[in-house]
């Protein structure tokens, strides 16, 4: 048997072994719990009373009988409340008779249904006689009616035997918590010491944790009685002056019931509405004892709970449900009382003890993973929604900098981290696919961003290499677009290609480069060339967002060509806000335009738009399967075709492509590119990129060298991506349109191609 199965059946078994022990040993067992609960109570005034140079013995005796009195005079006051209550209720029955009968009406239907009543009650009325009539005619004799009388041999003796002993057990019990409560007071100190004795394995953590639950739950069971007590007197006090019979009896009984959770409360609300309803012939006492109540529930839920509990349980709202109903299963009324108690010391043993972890975990408030793993949880599982709502809530609560900061870049980085540990291509496609439309959606909501994205932009920021990458420099770029700076997110295969997203490189100043990995000094090295030789003025910051501390030393900086080296996004906010500072203002602050004008000159147009965000989306199929490139053909002529490779390919980019002689037009069954960048990623899969009416727009193809090939399930996840990108390319054919200057030579809309249209690479069969 394996160890995790051994495990599992061992817990299991020991589980099991200990609910019996609790169910049959309950005799003894819910005395001992209900002492050691009055005892966490009673606790605190004793140990006040011992700081005031009060002898323990005395304290113990004190602090017990003013207890008992308490409890003796409340119990006396209740039962003279309830033996006056119950001589005075026969009084009430015609006060409900006449409250009764005026409901009647308003619960009588109408119409069609009042008839429809009506028939059925006939019926009713027949099928029940016809029913009685066939039993009659099976009995022999319906005359005869058989009458059993029972009595009572017990002498009188046996019955007072009877109740003696029921009264003898509840005083001995009673007896032995008292006497269990005195000596867990006297001799709490050696109690303590015997029980981190047995336990033994490291004191320090045995120690803690029973300091820990005594303090959870004698500050819990406090807050609760003065919160109880605080909730039913105001309550007998109102019924008293509303006219309530048995006031102080429904107010003691309001604060016993608030120590069951969820289910007393409602029914000490209940039982005085009811009386309510039963003494009064109208409906004042009724309306004034249902007003009581809720500002009572209102101010004690909102205002006196929360100031007194705080985060003192540590226990979560369903575990304390699941708790209640636990306990009482197994000790009745008694379990619902100490099932918030019991629940709390399990929930700190679990925090200090590993092999118990598991019961924090089930039964604690407190969250499991931190925003960056929860968010992480959300986006692969495919919970787009609460990734969204999870994003707006954070950036409500704080900002958009702290929520970027402190949640989604460090899920990002664990998504680096957690790239080879078992994630399929639909994780990837669900995580790059998530975070892509709720950064979407919170920069298309921040009219502040869209304000500065709409000037030329004097700061760049470059994913470096990964799809990862890509996604922390759109973060980074919004954050800096939301405090005012002119910041632009670029991919960086715009870098290796002459595209018109560098039209604007004048007013370039720096250039983020974004990376989430550990070492990338090689790719850092030749992109800097590359912005060398468009920007040759350029200051080059690395944004390590993984990186090791080391590459900020001057050594490294200096080896990498990059003139800053940083960590955090504050760090880079902080620094770019400096800059803009301490600059003079620039030429689109002052003159040209306008202060905050628009610059139409290097505003990306619908078509770069379009482009730009297709490059994405099939750069994004490459990190999905995890291949070295993807490319996207769209035949856009007679003759040729436009390719756009992605990935890790020495020139990524739109590119055009003319089919061979031999290819008829209508149906290409093999187009042989002829693309330098393919000698080293051959074909691996593809799937047709369809319009709405079934019509072939393109192909959408994944690149691995040979022998490589899909797995299962990730063929339906390709088409998926090619129905995403369908409207994006049928929205760019169109504007490839005759006389734009972004079509390509004799650009054409694209002919309908047969459904299975394939594609080939350089000889690979589709």
């Amino acid at each position: 048997m394996l160890p995790g199965v051994q495990r599992f059946v061992f817990s299991g078994a020991a589980l099991g072994l200990g609910i019996l022990a609790l169910h049959h040993g309950k005799t003894l067992l819910m005395p001992l719990a209900f002492a050691a609960l009055l005892a966490f109570v009673l606790d605190p005034v004793v140990t006040w009373l011992r700081r005031h140079s009060v002898p323990r013995g005395v304290a113990v005796g004190a602090v017990l009988t003013l207890a008992l009195s308490l409890l003796i005079g409340v119990g006396a006051l209740m039962a003279n409340q309830v033996s006056d209550l119950g001589q005075e209720l026969p009084t009430y029955r015609k006060n409900i008779q006449q409250k009764l009968h005026d409901l009647r009406p308003a619960a009588v239907p109408s119409g069609s249904m009042r008839e429809f009543g009506r028939i059925f009650s006939v019926v009713m009325r027949e099928f029940d006689a016809a029913t009685k009539t066939l039993d009659m005619g099976k009995k022999d004799n319906p005359g005869t009616t058989r009458v059993v009388v029972e009595t009572d041999d017990s002498s009188p003796l046996e019955v007072a035997v009877n109740v003696l002993t029921t009264v003898g057990v509840q005083l001995a019990t009673a007896g032995l918590v008292i006497i269990l409560v005195m000596f867990m007071l006297l001799q709490r100190i050696e109690l303590r010491d015997r029980l981190l004795r047995v336990m033994g394995g490291n004191q320090h953590q045995m120690a803690d944790a029973l300091s820990e639950s005594a303090e959870k739950v004698s500050r819990y069971l406090l807050a609760q009685v003065l919160v109880n007590v605080g909730y039913g007197i105001p309550m007998a006090l109102g019924l008293w002056w509303i006219g309530v019979p048995g006031a102080w009896l429904w107010g003691g009984l309001a604060a016993l019931l608030r120590f069951i959770p969820y289910l007393g409360p409602a029914i000490g609300a209940i039982s005085p509405l009811v009386l309510a309803f039963a003494v009064d012939p109208g409906w004042s006492v009724v309306l004034w004892t249902l007003a009581l109540i809720l500002v009572l529930e209102l101010i004690s839920n909102n205002v006196v709970e929360p100031l007194a509990y705080g985060g003192s349980t540590g226990v979560s709202p369903l575990a304390v449900l699941i708790s209640a109903a636990f306990w009482a299963t197994l000790w009745g009324p008694l379990g619902l009382v100490l099932a918030t108690p019991l629940t709390v010391c399990l929930v700190v043993i679990g925090r200090h003890l590993a092999p118990l972890q598991f019961l924090e975990v089930l039964l604690g408030s407190a969250p499991v993973f931190d925003s960056a793993t929860q968010l992480y949880h959300r986006l692969i599982s495919g919970d787009l929604d609460e990734a969204e709502d999870m994003a707006y809530q954070e950036v409500r609560q704080t900002s958009l900098a702290r929520f970027y900061g402190d949640t989604a870049l460090p899920m990002l980085g664990l998504a680096a981290r957690l790239s080879d540990e078992g994630v399929t291509a639909a994780h990837r496609h669900r995580l790059l696919d998530g975070t892509a439309r709720f950064v979407a959606e919170l920069q298309a909501d921040d009219t502040a961003a869209q304000a500065s994205d709409a000037l030329a932009p004097n700061m760049l920021c470059v994913g470096l290499r990964t799809e990862l990458d890509t996604l922390s420099a759109d973060m980074l770029a919004h954050a800096l677009a939301h405090a005012g700076l002119r910041a632009r997110a670029l991919p960086v295969a715009s870098l290796q290609q002459a595209r018109s997203d560098l039209r604007d490189a004048a007013s370039v100043q720096v250039v983020y480069l974004c990376s989430l990995s550990k070492a990338p000094d090689t790719q850092v090295r030749l992109v800097c060339r590359r912005l060398r030789r468009h920007w040759p003025g350029v200051v080059v910051r690395l944004v390590a967002w993984r990186g090791a501390e080391a590459l900020a030393s001057p050594e490294r900086q200096q080896a990498l060509g990059v003139t800053a080296v940083l960590f955090r996004l504050p760090e880079v906010l902080a620094l770019a806000e400096h800059e803009r500072t301490a600059e003079p203002p620039s030429a689109h602050d002052d003159g040209g335009d306008g202060p905050g004008q628009p610059d139409a000159a290097t505003a990306p147009t619908a078509v770069e738009a379009l482009e730009a965000s297709i490059h994405r989306s099939v750069q994004r199929a490459a990190a999905v399967f995890r291949v070295p490139a993807a490319s996207l053909m769209l035949r856009t002529g007679a003759t040729q075709v436009r390719c756009l490779l992605a990935g890790d390919v020495p020139q990524p980019g739109w590119s055009t492509e003319f089919l061979p002689p031999e290819v008829s037009p209508p149906d290409p069954a093999l187009v042989d590119l002829q693309h330098p960048a393919l000698e080293r990623h051959p074909f691996m899969a593809s799937r047709p990129v369809l319009d709405t009416h079934g019509a072939v727009l393109g192909v959408l193809a994944v690149h691995a060298p040979q022998g490589h090939a899909l797995a299962a399930g990730e063929a339906e996840l390709l088409s998926q991506m090619a129905t995403e990108l369908a409207p994006d390319v049928q929205a760019l054919l169109m504007a490839w349109s005759p006389g734009s200057r972004e079509a390509p030579e004799k650009a054409a809309t694209m002919p309908a191609i047969g459904p299975g249209l394939t594609v080939g690479l350089r000889g690979h069969p589709a």
